[in-house]
């Protein structure tokens, strides 16, 4: 990863894209200004997910693969090969200290950030189906994920284990069709949405606070403020909703399916199947866009980093470790199922290329 210098810049856009590039654009809303600061081809099938934290970027791809890199060096300082199926979602927990990853071959996964060494894995979180999200809370003692068994399940961080799990068949207007999660800024509320509806749950009841049904498929969402959430349409569509009365304020964004969502400091972020992406103000005025050349898959938003310059030499080029696609994970751990099933039923009964030259 090759960078110039980001001191002009306010912050940088990173995304990853089904033509396994992983992207990065340096914005400026006070000179109007985007510039590419790097175009990395590592992974070798599409990219999923991507996740930042302190100095350090994650991406998960199809090939079962997550590659983290330091973004003061620019630099792949590990790849993480303990997954045998597509990188579904990413998270680091929010002291840094450790990586949360879930994929299509049922694995959910605690790496130990900076040894990059496997704590814990659970080798059947969703009965051995497929993860489709995690999101931690901000107080980073729980986690939640999402399965393809339709089940909405917590993990005590602390602990290590498994807390509790509830059956979204019986809780859900459309259970099958939710895709991800998203926890609001004091962790009282999270979001769960896919298919026309956006849920608005209450961890304090341990249920749903808010139904909000859309005239058109929900694709991304995320929390403006406590009282109001934004999300993105397979139309191109954004829309404001208000919680208090669920009412609505929309508007067309992109001229395709709105990729992802992301909100740093007083902007928004919005990324289109098209390869472009937009910047807004928090009343959604247009303030920058791009056009990538590439089809985005996720994004994330990370603050300017000064990028440390090193003279490489041969020696240590030669020293860089790959990490062969035969590795096993040192620690696995299980849970019994009749122990699991029985948490299960007592809380149901409860309730780019490169940048083309011009």
């Amino acid at each position: 990863m090759n960078m110039n210098s980001a001191y002009d810049f306010d912050f940088e856009i990173i995304a990853g894209t089904y033509e396994e590039f992983l992207i990065g654009y340096l914005c400026s809303i006070k000179e109007n200004s985007v510039k590419q600061s790097f175009a990395s081809h590592d992974h070798t099938s599409s990219i999923r997910t991507v996740a930042y934290s302190d100095q350090y970027l994650a991406s998960g791809s199809a090939d079962d693969r997550i590659i983290i890199y330091d973004l003061t060096t620019r630099k792949e300082c590990n790849m993480l090969v303990h997954h045998s199926g597509t990188i579904t979602c990413l998270q680091f927990t929010n002291e840094g200290r450790h990586l949360i990853s879930g994929s299509s071959d049922g694995l959910l996964v605690i790496t130990r950030v900076g040894n990059w060494q496997v704590e814990k894995i659970w080798d059947k979180a969703h009965k051995g189906l497929g993860i489709f999200d995690v999101a931690i809370h901000p107080s980073g003692k729980l986690a939640l994920t999402l399965g393809a068994d339709t089940t909405l399940r917590t993990w005590n961080l602390v602990k290590g284990r498994q807390a509790y799990a509830i059956n979204l068949n019986s809780k859900s207007k459309d259970a099958k069709s939710l895709e991800k999660i998203v926890w609001d800024p004091d962790g009282i509320y999270f979001i769960l949405y896919g298919g026309k509806y956006t849920e608005i749950w209450n961890i304090e009841d341990g249920g749903i606070f808010k139904f909000v049904k859309h005239d058109e498929k929900v694709t991304s969402c995320i929390w403006l403020n406590n009282d109001k959430i934004l999300v993105g349409h397979e139309n191109g569509q954004i829309t404001v909703v208000t919680l208090e009365d669920c009412s609505k304020f929309s508007k067309i964004a992109h001229s395709s399916r709105v990729k992802s969502l992301a909100k740093y400091k007083d902007w928004i972020v919005s990324i289109s199947s098209n390869g472009q992406f937009k910047i807004w103000s928090e009343t959604l005025s247009e303030l920058l866009m791009e056009n990538t050349g590439c089809r985005p898959t996720c994004l994330c938003v990370v603050p300017t980093l000064k990028v440390k310059k090193e003279e490489i030499t041969l020696e240590e080029e030669k020293e860089e470790e790959i990490i062969p696609n035969n590795v096993k994970p040192r620690v696995i751990i299980t849970e019994d199922s009749d122990e699991v099933e029985s948490e299960e039923e007592k809380q149901t009964q409860k309730r780019p290329k490169k940048k083309r030259k011009n």
